[in-house]
């Protein structure tokens, strides 16, 4: 109080708002008030390796290195939510591919190739096994692969050379399965033999044999 006037005096302070925000939000002034707040304005990310990364209404973005997970923005009264959306590409078997035709798609997720014709395929066939007289009551499933998983020649300027691809249609995956054999004297015997689950096309070398110089010209063969 002044005690000359008998009046309460006025005492200025001053306030220090805090404005600094997540990320991810933005201080705005609030009218009226001394201080103003955080207002949400984009989504933010949260990735596996503790780092976030921030995405505005509408936009599209996807990890360094992960080109099959995208994630978007989307706002709902004031909420926003970030969006993931993962990619499922089709399967795809570099080995059933014409060579040089493989591709990434647009985004950078799927492979995708020209397919060689006539694959190499799982053929499916039932027929008794026969072991020293010994043979299954009933045919029992042997699996075969059958298919053209084709060979190709193509000239290298950098090696001066021919350079060829072979590949053999076989067996990728198998398992042991087990049968019982009927002997003509009565008795029973056990038989393991190799099933074949799946097949496909396995890179091998090309027969051995000199490779064809410049201005010579060589027959050759190619087997699995």
């Amino acid at each position: 109080m002044d005690p000359s006037t008998k009046l309460n005096n006025i005492v200025c302070t001053n306030i220090s708002c805090d404005t600094t925000c997540s990320q991810g939000f933005q201080y705005q002034a609030i009218p009226g008030q001394c201080c103003g707040k955080c207002v949400q304005t984009s989504c933010v990310v949260n990735m596996p390796d503790k780092t976030q990364h921030t995405i505005q209404v509408n936009e599209t973005w996807s990890p360094p290195g992960d080109k099959c997970v995208m994630y978007t923005c989307d706002k709902t009264d004031d909420q926003y939510i970030p969006v993931e959306v993962k990619t499922v590409c089709p399967a795809f078997s570099p080995e059933n591919c014409v060579p040089g035709t493989e591709k990434t798609d647009a985004n950078g997720c799927c492979k995708t190739c020209t397919e060689r014709r006539n694959v190499c395929e799982m053929k499916y066939t039932t027929n008794s096994i026969v072991i020293s007289g010994c043979a299954t009551a009933e045919p029992v499933e042997i699996n075969s692969c059958s298919g053209n998983c084709g060979t190709s020649s193509m000239y290298s300027a950098e090696a001066n050379t021919m350079m060829h691809y072979c590949s053999c249609c076989q067996e990728a995956t198998t398992s042991q399965k087990e049968v019982e054999l009927m002997c003509p004297d009565g008795s029973k015997v056990k038989h393991s033999y190799i099933h074949v689950e799946s097949c496909g096309c396995h890179v091998t070398d090309c027969d051995a044999g000199a490779t064809a110089a410049p201005g010579t010209t060589r027959q050759r063969r190619r087997r699995c």
